[in-house]
């Protein structure tokens, strides 16, 4: 029995090396630049295999059932894989140091959660219970020693790292850089923080008593804040009548009272997870507890009015989308309570264990299905906002062109060229899309003739001299191309010369306008700046010029000049 224990150690500390080496070949193939690192869909599929399979078999390998746990891993992992696959191909159109907006702490965040919602499931069915049905109760002790093992290992290696950093530090500190160099080289440190992190693992592991300890702790401190959050919850509802729902809203109060329905389901879990006839409060407190949980459902009505309107008047976005699935699991999850409650009353909990298992399920699924097509929030998003637009007379202020280019991936790239595509003799927005995807420090691809041709002259002409110098100052500023909404061009005699200047005014409203002054010297067009101007109305201004509320105005202190050096006082 011993030998088997030491065994299963080393297999640990094994699949734990492995990982570590996986998730250096994959980090060197970015800073070499070999396969997989410029497919981006492999590279990402290849990442979640690789922190998903060694993850499951780090928590979960035992001395029993271990060829049913290698088959579960390797699916999770398969499954993993082909949601990290899909998640890089809405990276594909990018450069790989472009901004991947939110696709990777998406794919993080909802492989971690599923990862860890699964792992409870397969414990369960390869070791605990097979052919039993699991309970609650067992889900969750599992789900805790998960949850705190991994964190207490993570924490583990972060500790043996900092010890790594003091020792190279203190031998650099005498002239001794071979160290610091050392641990600071990706063959060292992959595969040595990995192996902590195993070891980790395998300590915390043999201490299932003291993790158990601490879950029992932390049920018997939400036990009493349980009661305070029903406390507030029903005082909450009960002022509402007298305050209205517009304070609410004017708050972002749907996020609120998401996060309020949130934190009271995962307390009320974490209190009721045990036998069923086994009540933690007195008769008085638990029916008032279940009374509070009965309303919940009064809160979902409130907070999906709250996102109807929102998306009413803008639309679907990413974060819309995840505050409906989020409502959707919440509601589910309330209503089963109250169903429960009202059909059961005192006994309720003979049902939550029902519920909560096959709401884990739910969980899980929603999960693995947000990097799906089937439920990717980009497209949806994508989509909404490109039918919100009145698309007969396109406004180019109507078009959120940086959350398209910035927070949607691939299905805002395709957006912005189906736009595009849809209106061909819209010069502004085929320059403005353009720019979006042109590098900084990168002239942006557009000729001098459909350039001007996109400057609205004020007052007179736009002299034929001029054109190349304005073509030349913004095809080489690519921020000018992306704030493109409406340039101006206004005549001007600024220094009073009888020379006539011109006025370039660029940005978009309200949103860092420009001024450019273009002005004839040495024989040349020169240009100087006025400057950014942040949330300054550029309509307005355009509106004064056009009214001719415009005047010189010379400057009250003149230019001191010592030696070489010109100062101006500031007014």
């Amino acid at each position: 029995m011993q030998m088997t224990d030491i065994n299963q150690r080393l297999t640990l500390l094994c699949i734990a090396l492995f990982q570590g080496l996986a998730l250096l070949v994959l980090h060197q193939s970015i800073e070499q630049s070999f396969w997989p690192s410029y497919n981006l869909p492999w590279l990402f599929g290849l990442y979640s295999f690789t922190l998903v399979t060694p993850t499951i078999l780090l928590l979960a390998l035992n001395n029993k059932a271990n060829g049913m746990l290698y088959a579960f891993a390797m699916l999770a992992g398969s499954v993993a894989l082909l949601l990290g696959y899909y998640t890089g191909t809405q990276a594909s159109p990018f450069q790989p140091q472009d901004s991947y907006g939110e696709l990777i702490p998406v794919l993080v965040g909802t492989i971690a959660i599923a990862t860890f919602k699964g792992l409870m499931y397969i414990q369960h069915f390869t070791v605990s219970g097979r052919g039993e049905e699991p309970t609650y109760s067992r889900l969750f002790k599992l789900s805790w020693r998960n949850f705190l093992t991994f964190g207490a290992a993570l924490v583990f290696m972060l500790c043996f790292w900092g010890i790594l950093k003091l020792w190279g530090a203190l031998f650099d500190a005498i002239d001794i850089t071979f160290f610091e160099t050392l641990f600071e080289q990706p063959h060292f440190y992959y595969p040595i923080l990995s192996l902590a992190n195993g070891v980790g693992i395998v300590i915390f592991r043999q201490q299932s008593g003291i993790i158990d300890t601490l879950t029992r702790i932390q049920q018997a401190l939400m036990k009493f804040l349980l009661v305070v959050l029903i406390f507030v919850s029903i005082i909450f509802l009960l002022s509402l009548p007298f305050t209205g729902l517009t304070p609410l809203w004017e708050s972002g109060g749907s996020l609120l009272i998401l996060w309020m329905q949130a934190i009271l389901l995962f307390f009320t879990n974490a209190v009721y997870q045990d036998d069923p006839t086994q009540r933690p409060y007195p008769t008085a407190i638990h029916r008032f507890i279940y009374i509070g949980l009965a309303l919940l459902p009064i809160y979902s009505i409130i907070s999906a009015y709250g996102l109807y309107v929102r998306i009413e008047q803008y639309g679907w976005s990413v974060d819309r989308c995840w505050a409906w699935l989020l409502w959707s699991l919440l509601t589910l999850f309330s209503c089963g309570y109250s169903w429960s409650i009202v059909s059961k009353r005192d006994n309720w909990l003979y049902r939550l264990n029902w519920i909560n298992i096959r709401m884990g399920v739910v969980v899980l699924g929603s999960m693995l299905l947000v990097n799906t097509p089937i439920l990717d929030f980009r497209k949806i998003s994508a989509h909404s906002q490109i039918n919100l637009l009145s698309h007969d007379d396109l406004v180019l202020e109507e078009v959120d062109f940086y959350y398209l280019r910035y927070n949607l991936a691939k299905p805002g790239y395709d957006a912005l060229n189906a736009l595009k595509a849809k209106h061909p003799d819209n010069l502004k927005l085929t320059i403005k899309i353009d720019a979006l995807f042109t590098e900084r420090g990168k002239a942006a691809a557009v000729e001098q003739d459909t350039l001007i041709a996109t400057i609205n002259v004020l007052n007179g002409e736009l002299p034929e001299s001029l054109e190349k110098p304005i073509y030349d100052m913004m095809v080489n500023n690519v921020w000018l191309f992306r704030q493109l909404s409406a340039t101006y061009l206004q005549p001007i005699d600024l220094n009073k010369d009888q020379q006539t200047d011109y006025l370039l005014i660029t940005g978009q409203e309200g949103n860092r306008i420009q001024i450019y002054l273009f002005y004839f010297a040495d024989d040349q067009w020169k240009h100087s700046s006025f400057g950014r101007h942040e949330g300054l109305s550029k309509s307005q201004i355009i509106d004064d010029i056009r009214h001719n509320k415009m005047e010189v105005k010379p400057p009250v202190w003149n230019i001191l000049k010592i030696g070489d050096h010109e100062l101006q006082l500031r007014q």
